[in-house]
């Protein structure tokens, strides 16, 4: 399911799309607390042209993230 949102962030970058995505999914967000999953998430994002503010942005406002571990994936980065 991540991949799918991930996706879906990388073609629309649109907000009030990625908003209306969320509404038909109940307004549920996924987990995003493994450590790999988060390297890969922000890794993906990054890699095709979203900046780190935007990066947490969308991933903080999609998913329920570890912060620490976010941080940590975005300095690496």
């Amino acid at each position: 399911m991540q991949g799918a949102r991930m996706e879906i962030l990388y073609k629309d970058r649109n907000i009030a799309d990625m908003d209306a995505f969320m509404d038909a999914q109940d307004d549920r967000k996924t987990k995003l607390i493994d450590r790999r999953a988060i390297h890969e998430s922000v890794s993906y994002l990054k890699n095709h042209g979203f900046d780190a503010e935007e990066v947490q942005r969308c991933l903080v406002r999609y998913f329920y993230v570890d912060l620490d571990l976010l941080h940590e994936a975005l300095t690496e980065h």
